[in-house]
């Protein structure tokens, strides 16, 4: 089977595990909003901003049902994977620099240049980083975390009747790398602790200007990526290149016909960020009109009781902050829990507890009745 085959194969299945389960997805973020995320927010000591930061990602449909088909959509791994990931996310990349500039050798042609089945493409030259391991491993992290937003931003953005977008084909070119720059320990880390908390974002990878001198450098890569993985990177011919991607979709760089990657734009660059960050602000804040976001609403209610059960801190007071629930008092009160305690015994019991009272308040009547009748009884036999 040809390249082209093989990723339009690949395309289908996952359009179709989407449809079959996309239910199943949506019911598994309404729990997440609803069950997991005030336990993290409890357990890490959260404040709204990175409360609102982590329920953006809970809302990320297209991320949450990668995960599930990951763990092949079974409930219970589904929603301990998912926890589990929430917790490195916040641990690993709310504290980093939200001013990132994306490195040169990562490029996304313009949002309208798509792959023969509708994937936006992304470009990589991989070059020399004459940074240190941990600065290179920074940089990963953010890569990853702008490319999801970015996958994100696209399908909300999309009309009803239009496919989700869930990945991009990847063009890895390898002409500006040198062996001698290449650290296995960072390669390692990335495959091992990065690329399973982005699980199914890349289609495919095709490589390009690979020669026998990387020979020894891709059997040391095959044996550190998942057994999955080989079989979605291909090392095609340029010709086999322009017929996977056709030439409207392939920069004159490469042999295309588009333009030089250096003219064309590239919709992950902050000057043409504003769009999809303003559309991600609308998801997280509940105000997007788009029926292809589809978003738990159990997040967005502005008045919710204590003993409600729609909300997520059930018990206890809560105030709406940024559009989702948070602790009225920052914490949770030993007074609240003491209250909903006896709001819950009462609830259990009222029942019995007014047929208890009902009896035992006829029990004294009774009683004092027949104590007074014997105290006022004539008496029968004189002094």
């Amino acid at each position: 089977m040809d390249i082209r085959n093989t990723l339009q194969a690949n395309s289908e299945r996952l359009l179709l595990a989407y449809y079959e389960n996309s239910d199943h997805v949506l019911d598994l973020q309404t729990t997440l909003i609803r069950d997991i995320l005030p336990s993290v927010v409890d357990e890490l000591e959260l404040g709204p901003d990175a409360t609102e930061w982590a329920a953006e990602w809970l809302q990320d449909t297209g991320s949450i049902f990668r995960i599930a088909r990951r763990n092949k959509f079974t409930r219970s791994f589904a929603l301990e994977s998912i926890r589990k990931t929430l917790v490195w996310r916040v641990q690993n990349l709310w504290s980093m620099n939200r001013d990132f500039k994306l490195p040169a050798m990562v490029h996304c042609l313009p949002e309208h240049i798509r792959d023969p089945f509708g994937r936006p493409v992304l470009v990589i030259e991989l070059d020399s980083v004459h940074e240190s391991p941990e600065v290179v491993k920074s940089y990963i992290l953010q890569i990853f975390e702008l490319l999801r937003l970015h996958l994100k931003s696209i399908s909300g953005r999309g009309a009803p009747e239009e496919e989700p977008v869930l990945q991009y084909i990847v063009l890895l070119d390898l002409a500006k790398l040198s062996l001698q720059a290449v650290n296995v320990d960072v390669l390692t880390w990335a495959v091992r602790e990065v690329v399973p908390r982005f699980p199914g974002m890349l289609a495919g990878v095709l490589v390009t200007n690979y020669s026998w001198a990387y020979s020894g450098l891709w059997s040391i890569v095959r044996h550190i990526l998942p057994k999955s993985a080989p079989s979605r990177i291909f090392f095609p011919t340029q010709a086999d290149l322009l017929f996977t991607m056709t030439p409207a979709a392939v920069p004159k760089n490469y042999g295309g016909a588009l333009p030089l990657l250096t003219d064309l734009d590239d919709p992950l660059r902050p000057a043409r960020r504003t769009q999809p960050c303003s559309s991600t602000k609308r998801v997280i804040e509940g105000g997007s009109s788009s029926p292809t976001s589809h978003q738990p609403t159990s997040g967005y209610i502005q008045s919710i009781s204590p003993t409600s059960a729609l909300n997520p801190f059930y018990g206890y007071p809560i105030s709406p902050s940024r559009g989702f629930p948070q602790l009225h008092y920052g914490r949770r009160r030993k007074r609240d829990l003491v209250r909903t305690l006896i709001c819950l015994f009462w609830l259990r019991w009222r029942t019995q507890i007014k047929v208890g009272a009902v009896l035992a308040a006829v029990a004294l009547i009774v009683n004092f009745s027949l104590r007074r009748g014997l105290l006022r009884s004539p008496r029968i036999f004189p002094r």
